[in-house]
């Protein structure tokens, strides 16, 4: 706030690393001596930074201690120029890495990280209370039995602090949060964030001044990934729905989410174009884009018609088109139709065949490409192909 600016990285030392900090003062242009923040003698890497309002500033970093990396943290109190003596926060035994630290505007601290347990990964917090020097015992926030990764921590003005993390359920990686609300030493119980079916990870969560809270993450979607969203409104406990942010069809990854002091959300991620990488990015002024997700729940065929039961997750319309493949290589088409969504549910579509499709059939059995599109109000189209085999009828 007072405008006083730390930068922290990485240094090799010998055959080892340390991490280090330089720090330019409120009012001055000029950067401080290099201060060395982690011992020497072991690998020390993945340094993180927060600062409170008051300008205390936290570093937390990952080392190893002979035997396995273990969370480290020191600060620099506020109005101090020096940082006091590191912290252990993880246990040694396991491998603990990959720290992340938030700072609320009362000062207190939490500091999540991943931690080895048994063959799979936790995640573990710890927080420094505000008006303390001290932090608390490590929490257990995933459960345990199998892995829990990539955790990622923010903290409302309030200081209600939501964790997000991505969890293996047995079939596929989740986005999970934790949210210890304001005033309290306790978190609340796991949330799955995320729909199963699909893998999901790299969660960023973020909190606006109002306590509105944002997660964003990676999940798949079809042969690719899409960037979701979902938003927890201020003053509520419960998220809302999932939202699809960018466009089916195409790779998006590593979303990032801020909040401006106006409430605005802004998500940003990398989007493949098949060729290269163009930065995209979104703001919750600007509306989101409603989901395209739908899903195709049955075809029946008969000797005039297909008929399919898709499931739309609200207004749009809805298109389909057969196409087979000629003796003479052209592509026929065998059917098309469609419809208007006026409401999230369950569609019918009849497509009718061709006279020439119908003459084919009474021939010989053909393999048809089924393609079906969901174009939402006001958002970006998907679509779905899929083979259908239409049995000879005499």
């Amino acid at each position: 706030v007072d405008g006083a600016t730390t930068i922290v990285w990485n240094r090799g030392n010998g055959s080892s690393s340390i991490v280090q900090a330089r720090t330019r003062p409120a009012g001055s242009g000029t950067f401080g001596a290099v201060v060395d923040l982690s011992a020497p003698g072991q690998i020390a890497f993945f340094p993180q930074v927060a600062v409170g309002v008051d300008g205390a500033t936290t570093v937390v970093w990952q080392r190893g201690n002979g035997s396995n990396n273990i969370v480290q943290a020191r600060t620099r109190p506020a109005g101090s120029d020096t940082f006091g003596a590191a912290v252990n926060l993880s246990a040694p035994g396991k491998n603990a890495d990959y720290a992340q630290v938030a700072v609320g505007v009362d000062g207190a601290t939490t500091v999540v990280w991943n931690r080895g347990y048994d063959r799979n990964y936790i995640v573990q917090a710890s927080t420094r209370p505000a008006g303390s020097d001290t932090f608390g015992a490590a929490v257990d926030l995933a459960e345990p039995g199998e892995i829990a990764y990539d955790a990622q921590v923010a903290v409302g003005v309030d200081g209600a602090t939501t964790i997000v993390w991505y969890r293996w359920n047995g079939s596929y990686y989740i986005i999970q949060a934790r949210t210890r609300p304001a005033g309290s030493d306790t978190f609340g119980g796991a949330v799955n964030l995320s729909a199963t079916g699909r893998d999901a990870s790299g969660a960023q969560v973020a909190v606006g001044v109002d306590g509105a809270t944002t997660i964003v993450w990676n999940r798949g979607y079809g042969r690719n990934t899409i960037v979701q969203a979902r938003t927890r409104p201020a003053g509520s406990g419960t998220f809302g729905a999932v939202v699809n942010l960018s466009a089916t069809g195409k790779d998006a990854f590593s979303p990032q989410v801020a909040v401006a002091i106006d409430g605005a959300t802004t998500v940003v991620w990398i989007l493949s174009n098949g060729v290269n990488s163009i930065i995209q990015a979104r703001t919750s002024g600007t509306s989101y884009l409603p989901s395209n997700d739908f899903k195709i729940r049955s075809v029946k065929v008969s000797a005039k018609a297909l008929t399919s039961t898709v499931v739309v997750p609200g207004r749009g319309a809805l298109t389909q088109r057969v196409t087979r493949n000629s003796t003479a290589a052209a592509v026929l088409t065998g059917c098309k139709t469609s419809a208007k969504v006026t409401k999230a549910g369950t569609v019918k579509l009849t497509c009718k065949l061709s006279s020439a499709t119908r003459a084919a059939l009474r021939k010989r059995s053909l393999s048809v490409s089924m393609k079906t599109t969901f174009t939402p109000t006001g958002g970006l189209p998907a679509s779905k192909t899929q083979a259908v085999t239409l049995k000879r009828k005499r």
